[in-house]
């Protein structure tokens, strides 16, 4: 049976460092959900390069990367309020939930 469990605002900033370095190169897909447009795929099975985020007193954003040794693609959240981690029985993380201020969600599914 997966986990969730919410990551407190902040650990953010040193969770997604930690989590960009475990993980960078593993493929992942994004997501976008909103109640206007549904559910729309942006990138699948691209090398997840990082995941950064300025905090609200340096922007209040957070930057989705993919790439091998560069960045192809960015994906930007803006004003973050909430963090979702998804997590399998062994406690690997499968999938991060973002959840904006107007309440759209985007969603990183790691490939296995």
């Amino acid at each position: 049976m997966a986990q969730t469990k919410k990551l407190e605002q902040e650990q953010w900033s040193e969770f997604l460092s930690v989590f960009s370095n475990g993980n960078r190169g593993r493929l992942i897909r994004i997501e976008v959900e909103d109640t206007a447009a549904g559910e729309q795929p942006i990138v699948d099975a691209a090398p997840l390069f990082a995941i950064d985020y300025d905090p609200v007193h340096k922007g209040n954003d957070l930057v989705i990367s993919t790439g091998r040794d560069a960045v192809d693609y960015s994906h930007t959240v803006i004003a973050p309020t909430e963090i979702w981690q998804a997590q399998d029985d062994s406690g690997e993380v499968t999938a991060l939930e973002i959840i904006n201020q107007n309440d759209s969600r985007t969603i990183i599914v790691l490939k296995p």
